[in-house]
């Protein structure tokens, strides 16, 4: 079918999904053979150190190959490029965590990285920020602290001095 006699409705694949999706399954591929060789997998009842990674993979190359064969709209918009600050923001959240993990604890690390890191998003306001940063933080603590007894502590050394 020629594109000029496409209808707006009619989908097709695109070569950017497909390129995409090539890199993160390759990408996914690399990081679980080299997790399946040199880490102890374990099974589901005792996981080892290598069973997580295996398993992102996997699903990280499941969802490249969802995405390859998703088809996008003819009138889709052209990929953009990020804002530097929304690159900046979003590279440095690991670091915030990182940094303030240990001193200020799990609950000011959590909020801290995900209330920075929500304003590499054009549209961010302050109220949707911290809307998002308590809303996270919760789930974390959830999560990592009471369901998992992760041995992070909930409040760091400056904290509770």
């Amino acid at each position: 079918m020629n594109v000029e006699t496409r209808q707006p409705h009619e989908h097709s694949l695109s070569r950017r999904n497909v390129t995409f999706a090539a890199i993160f399954v390759g990408f996914s591929a690399a990081v679980g053979i080299y997790a399946y060789s040199t880490l102890s997998i374990g099974t589901a009842a005792e996981m080892g150190a290598g069973f997580f990674p295996v398993m992102l993979s996997i699903v990280l190359g499941l969802l490249a190959l969802a995405v390859a064969f998703t088809p996008i709209s003819s009138g889709a918009l052209p990929l953009r490029f990020a804002s530097i600050r929304s690159s900046v923001l979003v590279l440095c959240s690991p670091l915030i965590f990182a940094v303030t993990i240990q001193p200020l604890g799990l609950i000011a690390a959590v909020a801290l990285t995900i209330f920075f890191s929500s304003f590499a998003s054009r549209f961010a306001t302050l109220r949707q920020s911290l809307m998002l940063s308590i809303g996270f933080t919760m789930f974390c603590v959830a999560v990592f602290h009471y369901l998992l007894n992760l041995p992070i502590p909930l409040w760091g050394d400056l904290i509770t001095g």
